[in-house]
């Protein structure tokens, strides 16, 4: 048997871990703030592949930048990935019309952060920032979270379609009991129907302690939901009173910001 046939994965890790490029691929997300580096055989203990995969992978992963080595046997994410965050900061459609916006971004209070997330499967993950807050906000660009808490996410959740609901529903029983969405099927749809035609959210405190966040969706061009812009202010700056009217004007905000990247997507016509 040669050096490949012996690197090749078994018919039954292969079956059991997915295709080769997705078995590849989680050995990035291993990568975290708190673990960014990782000795090759960890990497292949944690997702339980067999030596000659993950050292096949860690190769080819390193050869094509996506991971480098900063001692023997030990790496931390590679030079690739930083260029491709650049990238999508310069070129991704959302950013920009989210960037176009920023001047005309209401002041409703002396501290408040507008925050710009994108939904990517079944996480919501902060591409854009603007502002600042005394306190610390966990939502900081590429800072992924979960549908089910926090205004942010949950007007991006209300605008999914009632199949995604009723799969996530089945699929995170916890997560769900904890959304104050409702313990039962039901319950769970009613509230998000609510939350729907409402068209924005407000939450307080339920990631980030002592903060209130207001949000509402954003749209692509086909009327699908693809993420929404939220306001992150302190809690004490809660005004009941106010908070139809701003709720309001967070969706015409998000209107405009449908439109303005719907504008940007759009293909130039080509000359005859």
């Amino acid at each position: 048997m040669n050096l490949l046939e012996s690197e090749r994965p078994s018919e039954l890790e292969a079956d059991s871990k997915g295709s080769s490029l997705e078995r590849m691929l989680r050995v990035l997300d291993l990568f975290t703030e708190a673990s960014p580096i990782w000795a090759v055989d960890e990497m292949g203990a944690a997702l339980g592949y067999t030596r000659s995969t993950i050292y096949r992978y860690v190769r080819e992963l390193a050869e094509a930048s996506l991971l480098f080595q900063v001692e023997a046997g030990r790496y931390a994410l590679g030079a690739r990935i930083i260029t491709w965050d650049r990238q999508l900061r310069l070129s991704d459609p959302l950013v920009r019309a989210a960037q176009s916006l920023e001047q005309a971004l209401p002041r409703w209070s002396e501290q408040q952060v507008w925050l710009i997330c994108r939904l990517f499967k079944d996480q919501v993950v902060c591409i854009h920032q603007h502002g600042e807050l005394f306190s610390e906000v966990s939502y900081s660009r590429g800072s992924p979270r979960p549908l089910f808490l926090g205004a942010t996410s949950k007007a991006i959740l209300a605008n999914m379609t009632s199949r995604q609901h009723r799969q996530l529903f089945l699929e995170n029983p916890d997560e769900v009991r904890a959304s104050h969405l409702g313990q039962t099927w039901e319950q769970f749809r009613r509230a998000l129907q609510q939350l729907r035609r409402q068209g924005y959210v407000a939450s307080a405190a339920e990631i980030d302690p002592g903060v209130y966040g207001l949000a509402a969706p954003i749209f692509d061009s086909d009327g699908k939901v693809l993420g929404s812009i939220s306001c992150v202010r302190p809690i004490q700056e809660r005004d009941n009173t106010q908070e139809a009217q701003q709720g309001e004007q967070m969706l015409t905000l998000a209107q405009t910001l449908s439109q303005r990247m719907a504008a940007l997507t759009q293909r130039p016509a080509q000359p005859d």
